[in-house]
């Protein structure tokens, strides 16, 4: 049988995909987090063959919760099932450890697929994702600006060019403005900016405004 550990803070979402698999996958045994620290209670007591994860669970530090996944369950295979774009966050979660990507817009026989895949340790991504690891990974295509930022410096960015104001982010994320305004001021370093203004101009130029709004969508 294999193990299968869901995670995603919507309870519709995790009753979905609990109920499509025990239909159709009758191998598969899934059981559900419901939090960041709920998941990787459960990984610490239990062996999973599968993580399937949401990483918006992590409220802005994404990519760090990738990677505490693959520490405390370095065998099992983590499929990240998402609304964030693949093109956005796709790279970045396969550099963090991901065996596999669908975002949530998908067919459910897509996420069936996937998650058969990568129990046989295989990878899956879609067509246009294994298009942009390709480019990266085998014709040296240097990375964006965006690509080095950190998650919480994302998240200011994103928050920022969809028109929140350091002090209404430093709340949403109950936070000091002077930390606020340190991770603004290494963003704008990073991605070459002297102004919210041209910050704002990177994310248009980048085709990276529907990714900023779905990122700072719940903060």
């Amino acid at each position: 049988m294999i193990q299968m550990l869901v995670a995603d803070r919507s309870e519709t979402m995790r009753l979905g995909v609990c109920t499509l698999f025990a239909k159709e996958s009758r191998d598969t045994v899934v059981r559900e987090a419901t939090s960041r620290s709920d998941l990787i209670s459960k990984l610490q007591m239990e062996q999973y063959h599968i993580v399937l994860v949401d990483p918006v669970l992590a409220a802005g530090s994404e990519e760090t919760f990738l990677r505490q996944i693959r520490a405390v369950a370095p065998r099992a295979h983590v499929l990240v099932y998402t609304e964030l774009d693949e093109l956005h966050f796709g790279m970045r979660a396969i550099r963090c450890g991901a065996k596999g990507y669908v975002m949530k817009s998908r067919p459910a026989v897509e996420l069936l697929t996937a998650a058969s895949r990568v129990s046989a340790g295989k990878i899956h991504m879609s067509e246009r994702l294994a298009e942009e690891v390709a480019l990266h990974m085998w014709e040296g295509k240097e990375a964006a600006p965006h690509e080095s930022l950190s998650d919480r410096e994302y998240l200011v960015f994103a928050m920022l060019v969809c028109g929140r104001r350091v002090s209404r982010i430093a709340a949403a994320l109950n936070l000091s403005v002077k930390t606020i305004s340190t991770h603004k001021a290494r963003a704008m370093v990073k991605l070459h900016c002297e102004s919210l203004s041209d910050m704002i101009q990177y994310s248009i130029a980048h085709n990276l405004t529907a990714a900023c709004r779905e990122r700072s969508a719940d903060r």
